[in-house]
């Protein structure tokens, strides 16, 4: 398989990766703010200067983990993109070239995601180096990023 490193260059590789990125932080930011605004809605905060009431709370903790799971983890095991993948023409895919299963997209967008931040981030370093231009995160879920018009070979 031609992985996404081995023939483009290096800085193209990581722009892509980066703004596909910062597009899908964006769309969660709107989801995360749309669950609390709906939680804020329907269950308005009974006392001054909070900002949710009990029910909207668990409203809240109920919906975010589900809409995250269902923008970040779901679209991997079905097409190998979230919204930002797809626009940048990117995607993800497991060892030889196959959709990721529902466990390593978990894992990748959540432990793999969370170790990063660990590291202020440095977990996306190996990319200029790594000859499969891995990042911790997919090294943690044995994912790849390609173009998405990259087949196995």
């Amino acid at each position: 398989m031609t992985r996404l490193g081995s023939s483009p260059k290096t800085l193209r590789y990581l722009i892509h990766r980066l703004l596909a990125g910062l597009i899908d932080l964006g769309v969660m930011a709107g989801l995360q703010f749309g669950v609390a605004g709906s939680a804020n809605a329907l269950f308005p905060p009974t006392y001054p200067g909070h900002y949710f009431s009990a029910e909207g709370l668990i409203l809240f903790g109920v919906f975010s983990p589900l809409a995250w799971f269902l923008y970040s983890v779901l679209p991997l095991t079905r097409t190998g993109a979230t919204l930002g993948k797809e626009i940048m023409g990117i995607r993800v895919v497991g060892q030889g070239g196959q959709n990721v299963s529902l466990l390593q997209a978990f894992m990748r967008e959540s432990a793999g995601r969370w170790l990063n931040v660990m590291v202020f981030h440095l977990g996306l370093l190996p990319i200029l180096w790594d000859k499969d231009r891995q990042a911790l995160h997919d090294m943690v879920a044995d994912t790849f990023v390609v173009w998405r018009n990259t087949s196995p070979q």
